[in-house]
């Protein structure tokens, strides 16, 4: 199957961490203050936990759930950046959990946050600054997960790592938009290239590659139609504030952000994007020790 073949006849990129980097350290480097204004309005206040992904704290414990790690389990969190989710994770589910992220401005955060926590809790919590790809982590992991982070990885390259990083029956989840229909080259191009996102893979190409990278007992659990009203809401909401926002901003930040939220409602509200929860377990190798 050639690149185009698997992406809807749009060819895939390759991953692109220096961008992806500039992405979070430059050009969403401020985008915190309207994220802490914008959703706790989206998902409720009781819902927003300072997580930057497309989940409120319920579906975010939901993933926590189906991963099925007892208290103590050591966790990585890929794509870490607040940290919020990790230290949400961490806190209800008591596991010992390891963000690693490439951005420094994000890993920042995220260590403040560490350090206004109890005691106990904050040491069950750490973050690297690295590659996923790259860093020597010092023991298997019971289990690994990323809350809308994948999406600038490649699935079959990132899956293969995630099996060398787990341990036998280790487990991997992930919340992430998929592509359930046809989407339009300049979509696409935004979604992509402009997300620094290789590709929007279906839930079928993310079966298949959790397969070919060793794991098995794929759970899927579609989450299309709350992440439609997230998207709805976030268009609505930027609308509603759009004083308070341009005050804390600009009039060109405000219509770019507005832009950027529309068009992704816009796609998913015509049937190109869904969103889903997946969830697999590592199989055992020969020569693994539990």
């Amino acid at each position: 199957m050639s690149p185009a073949d698997a992406t809807g006849g749009h060819a895939a990129a390759p991953e692109d961490f220096d961008a992806t980097r500039r992405l979070y350290d430059e050009a969403m480097a401020g985008n915190t203050i309207i994220h802490d204004l914008v959703y706790p309005e989206v998902f409720g206040a009781d819902e927003y936990v300072g997580q930057f992904s497309d989940n409120s704290a319920s579906e975010l414990a939901a993933l926590g759930a189906a991963m099925a790690l007892p208290a103590g389990a050591r966790v990585l969190d890929v794509g870490c950046g607040r940290g919020a989710v990790a230290a949400f994770l961490a806190e209800r589910l008591g596991w010992r959990v390891t963000g690693i992220d490439l951005a420094g401005v994000p890993l920042a955060d995220a260590e403040r946050r560490r350090r206004t926590l109890p005691p106990e809790l904050a040491d069950r919590l750490g973050f690297v600054a690295g590659n996923v790809y790259d860093h020597a982590f010092d023991a298997p992991f019971d289990g690994i997960y990323g809350t809308g982070a994948f999406c600038h990885f490649e699935a079959d390259r990132l899956f293969a790592r995630a099996r060398a990083l787990l341990r036998p029956g280790g487990r991997i989840a992930f919340m992430e938009r998929v592509r359930i229909g046809a989407i339009a080259p300049d979509d696409w191009h935004r979604l992509t290239v402009e997300w620094r996102c290789p590709s929007v893979y279906t839930i079928a190409e993310y079966e298949r590659a959790l397969a070919a990278a060793g794991f098995a007992d794929a759970r899927v659990t579609d989450m299309t139609e709350t992440f439609r009203t997230w998207q709805e809401r976030s268009v609505t909401v930027r609308e509603a504030l759009a004083e308070a926002i341009v005050a804390r901003t600009s009039e060109a930040y405000h219509r770019t952000a507005l832009a950027h939220a529309r068009y992704e409602a816009d796609v998913t509200r015509a049937g190109g994007l869904g969103y889903a929860l997946v969830v697999a377990t590592r199989g055992p190798e020969p020569g693994d020790t539990p």
